[in-house]
């Protein structure tokens, strides 16, 4: 599971880690990754990632992705900010 991690990584260091994070999981193996959109907060090194692009990488080194799904962000702030959230669930 990697939760709220996938932004903070640019996309060099996205490509770079996808193949090490696929080497941990065994065949049926699921990895469930939470990708956070919206105004990135002043201060903080975030970048701006589609669903598209992680699920176009995790296919890339051979996961298949049985799920994806965009919701509001649970906190009230974060949803009066225009935060939503995409949720993808890959196997290998």
């Amino acid at each position: 599971m990697i939760t709220a991690v996938w932004m903070h990584l640019d996309r060099e260091q996205r490509e770079e880690a996808m193949p090490k994070v696929v080497a941990l999981l065994r065949p049926g193996g699921r990895l469930v990754i939470s990708l956070r959109h919206g105004p990135i907060p002043m201060n903080r090194r975030m970048f701006e990632v589609t669903a598209e692009e992680t699920m176009d990488l995790a296919e890339r080194r051979g996961l298949s992705v049985l799920r994806s799904v965009r919701t509001e962000s649970a906190q009230l702030h974060n949803r009066q900010a225009g935060v939503t959230w995409s949720r993808l669930v890959c196997q290998r």
